[in-house]
């Protein structure tokens, strides 16, 4: 089931299925902690653990769900 990342987001570091710019994709929640700044500030984005670490937007991505668990292929 889908849900709107306005309503609930993922646990941190979580691989789940998201909803960006109308494609579905992987991506984790996670925190960026920036150094290079004198009055740097936190903040989150969406990352794609499958492709280098490639980020995306904040706002670009409106659902996420729970991937579902592999299909047990011993009972197919």
């Amino acid at each position: 089931m889908w849900i709107k990342t306005s309503e609930k987001l993922p646990p941190d570091e979580t691989p789940v299925i998201i909803m960006h710019n109308g494609e579905v994709r992987i991506g984790e929640l996670r925190w960026e902690i920036p150094t290079w700044e004198d009055n740097y500030e936190k903040f989150r984005y969406w990352d794609n653990p499958h492709d280098d670490g490639q980020g995306c937007e904040w706002n670009d991505v409106t659902h996420w769900m729970v991937i579902p668990d592999v299909p047990n292929l011993e009972k197919l």
